[in-house]
């Protein structure tokens, strides 16, 4: 057995207070009887009062009063089974970690601001489940889909630019993983499923729109955010304590200075559906992003049997309602029985 609110254990010291309060009242009561008439006289006219009766309507009451207390701390025993069904979105996010994120045109740099927004959304989900994908030069799932937020976020902290070893940007490759996970490990339609694309849209392989359309066919949305400022910053080369050490350089010895390409970003929203969000004053609009999967169809993710205890407050209720049912239906007179003669005799 258990107690759902135990607290209301404590109502029951209010009983011997009540209790206490009624022999007092009893005495004062007995005390004016003596000034209303001699004992004798009064004895006579209370004649028809019964003790007993008297005794089982104090006992009624107080043992109202007990059941109710015990109702109010909602006990709860036998188990029931109930099947608990999920339902959400999918969300699939994609992480640039190219070495052009670690540009700071975005402070402290567009991967670490990148990575406050991530971990912000993941916080604001509700029973979607999420993904995570990192993508350079290749493309790989650094978490599968799950509703574990916190292990999300965990594997989320581990990113950092340079962790996928071939250089380079390929969105399409990162579109196409994330549709592949999404494939293999969701069972909602295109309806429920939405990518989430984070990077600076500098691409240098292939052509992402043409995994975009592949997307759209699947009934996939995508929302691009990005992450840098079209005016664009060079890529710094910082040491281990945090130095700078220098810029990045192509292969002719040029500085790199990488800016944000939104025209390619809107491009591939637009051919989903989806839509572009842009990192503003420090910050992306979460909310816009959770407006999109909010509106978006729940599909039903999965389902679960879980054992629960039965609440029985109905019990001690009743027999509380009884109790005081009782103390008012039974009354302080004995039966007259010369009374009940006459009456039948007649």
């Amino acid at each position: 057995m258990a107690f759902h609110n135990p607290d209301a254990f404590w109502y029951l010291l209010a009983i011997p207070v009540f209790a206490l309060a009624g022999v007092l009242f009893g005495m004062i009561a007995r005390r004016d009887r003596k000034r209303f008439a001699e004992p004798a006289l009064f004895d006579a006219l209370a004649s028809s009062t019964s003790e007993v009766r008297r005794g089982f309507r104090t006992a009624f009451f107080y043992a109202g009063l007990a059941f109710l207390v015990l109702a109010m701390t909602e006990p709860r025993f036998g188990t029931k089974t109930e099947v608990v069904k999920r339902a959400g979105v999918d969300v699939v996010i994609a992480l640039d970690t190219s070495f052009s994120m670690l540009a700071e045109d975005v402070k402290p740099n567009r991967i670490a601001q990148a990575k406050h927004e991530i971990a912000r959304l993941i916080d604001s989900l509700t029973g979607d489940r999420c993904a995570l994908v990192v993508f350079a030069g290749k493309s790989y799932v650094q978490c599968p889909l799950t509703t574990d937020y916190g292990a999300s976020k965990t594997l989320l902290d581990f990113v950092e630019a340079g962790i996928v070893p071939i250089p380079g940007t390929d969105i399409g490759s990162a579109i196409s993983e994330s549709l592949d996970l999404l494939g293999r490990g969701s069972e909602a339609g295109g309806e429920s499923q939405i990518i989430l694309l984070f990077t600076d849209g500098e691409n240098l392989q292939g052509d992402p729109a043409d995994m975009a359309k592949k997307a759209a066919g699947k009934g996939v949305r995508i929302i691009t955010v990005g992450i840098g400022t079209p005016g664009g910053e060079l890529i710094p080369i910082r040491a281990e304590d945090g130095n700078l050490e220098g810029y990045k350089e192509n292969k002719s010895g040029e500085k790199v200075k990488t800016s944000l390409d939104e025209e390619s970003l809107k491009k591939i929203a637009a051919i989903t559906g989806g839509a572009y969000l842009r990192q503003r004053g420090g910050e992306v609009d979460v909310n816009a992003v959770l407006d999109e999967i909010g509106s978006m169809k729940k599909a039903d993710m999965n389902e679960r049997k879980i054992s629960r205890l039965k609440e029985r407050y109905q019990i001690p209720l009743g027999f509380s309602l009884a109790c005081l049912l009782a103390w008012i239906s039974v009354g302080e007179r004995r039966r007259d029985s010369r009374r009940d003669d006459r009456r039948a005799r007649s």
